[in-house]
């Protein structure tokens, strides 16, 4: 046998650790179902992001007005996010899902009928979106609870990458889809099609199986679970390192507040380079998570999440050296790249280290800080851009995250020497009274 052919089944695993796992939607049915239900839904809620600050800058033109109705659904989702949380630790989430997606599929009814009146209701968009904003986070809450109990413990990276991956791909090219349907249709028949999109999406979820969760420990008043949910986050010290980490990097995704700055003083670049700055990002993390399959053997995945979050910090630092666009998009695509795998090793880390019983409510603030932390980058990076030149602002908010990131390496213990997600050391970082629930709870069989 020739030397080449020897080494083709070599190269056989090697291609397949590297590549995207797919197995979880093989084996899993109801994860499949909801994979492709998360994905139509995430295309809807991308044509929406076009369709109301489109709509409300139109029927009023003030870019003031745009802004509110953001903050506005963004605070309804944190709040979304906080209830969900609880909810999905004391209810069958499959119920919880279903009945948010029905409200936000109606409120997109709402918003087509209100387009085609003759004077269309400012109002009646702030309501409705703040509405969908809380819905919407309750079943984020409740699908992301549900995922563990659905795969393997040995495919919540696979899964999380998979989930990524949607969002990445929505992301990139939802918004484009809504501005055409707009463009041929009107803002009315965007989101037509968003509702149409979640009716498609109620029925596959109604395939479901029942999936309610563990109710074997006591139960609490809800704002005594919700304390219980962050304390257990600050006593786990893998999820707590996690959590820090995390929102350490949110607060890096806040750059993007940055790029027309950049574009305009340094980078001499005009509306098109702008755009292609910002769809950098999303490309990388796009690349990063079709390439993902090693998160899933990795064997030390928080020291992996470590070097990750630090290069990814030392990247947006140089990005504001650059001085020229093609430099800039590299970087920004490494970003993208290099943010997208810490992601998916946290979404592993957290899922693998919390009990079935708590996995709404720990779910709900991870999502919550992610929320929290993408704000606070985004405005202090803006306070420090109005001190000094934008670019000097990336530098020295990029070289502060590195040096953070550094001292986490070296105090964040617990995640340098957490073992393989899913292996059998999985849980050794798990703090002694939780050790039973957090190494055995999610890890069910599909």
């Amino acid at each position: 046998m020739s030397r080449t052919a020897m080494t083709e089944p070599a190269k056989g695993r090697l291609l397949r650790g590297l590549v995207i796992d797919t197995s979880p939607l093989r084996s899993s049915p109801a994860f499949r179902r909801i994979f492709i239900a998360r994905t139509i839904s995430i295309f809807g809620l991308g044509m929406l992001a076009v369709a109301v600050p489109l709509q409300i800058f139109e029927l009023t033109g003030s870019t003031l007005q745009v802004g509110a109705a953001a903050t506005l659904e963004g605070l309804c989702a944190f709040a979304g996010l906080l209830v969900g949380g609880d909810l999905a630790d004391r209810f069958d989430r499959r119920r919880i899902i279903l009945f948010s997606r029905v409200v936000g599929g109606s409120g997109f009814v709402l918003l087509a009928i209100n387009a085609w009146l003759p004077e269309p209701s400012v109002a009646a968009i702030y309501v409705v979106g703040g509405v969908d904003g809380f819905f919407g986070a309750l079943s984020v809450t409740a699908l992301m609870a549900v995922t563990p109990t659905l795969v393997p413990r040995n495919k919540l990276a696979a899964a999380g990458a998979l989930n990524m991956l949607t969002v990445r791909l929505g992301t990139m090219a939802s918004p484009a889809l809504g501005g055409a349907i707009i463009a041929v249709a009107g803002v009315g028949w965007n989101y037509a099609c968003a509702a149409a999109a979640t009716l498609v999406t109620i029925t596959l979820l109604t395939g479901l199986p029942s999936l309610p969760p563990d109710r074997s420990g006591p139960r609490s008043h809800p704002v005594k679970t919700a304390v219980e949910g962050a304390v257990f986050v600050y006593r786990q010290p893998v999820v707590r390192a996690v959590v820090l980490l995390g929102t350490l990097a949110t607060m890096a995704s806040g750059v993007r507040i940055m790029l027309p700055a950049l574009a305009a003083t340094t980078l001499g670049a005009g509306p098109q380079g702008t755009g292609l700055l910002f769809a950098a990002v999303p490309c990388g993390a796009v690349l990063a998570t079709l390439f993902s399959g090693w998160t899933a053997t990795t064997r030390r995945p928080g020291r992996s999440l470590t070097l990750l979050s630090v290069a990814s910090f030392l990247v947006l630092a140089a990005l504001g050296l650059c001085t020229g666009l093609p430099a800039a998009l590299a970087l920004l695509t490494l970003f993208g790249a290099l943010a997208s795998m810490s992601g998916i090793l946290q979404y592993a880390l957290v899922q693998a280290h919390t009990p079935d019983r708590m996995l709404g409510r720990v779910n709900a603030l991870w999502l919550a800080q992610e929320v929290g932390g993408d704000s606070i980058g985004a405005l202090g990076l803006g306070g420090l851009g109005r001190a000094v030149p934008a670019a000097t602002a990336v530098v020295v908010f990029g070289g502060a995250a590195a040096l953070l990131g550094l001292a986490g390496l070296v105090g964040f213990g617990s995640l340098r020497r957490t073992g393989p997600v899913g292996g059998s050391d999985a849980g050794n970082d798990v703090g002694t009274a939780q050790v039973p629930a957090a190494t055995t709870a999610g890890a069910g069989t599909p």
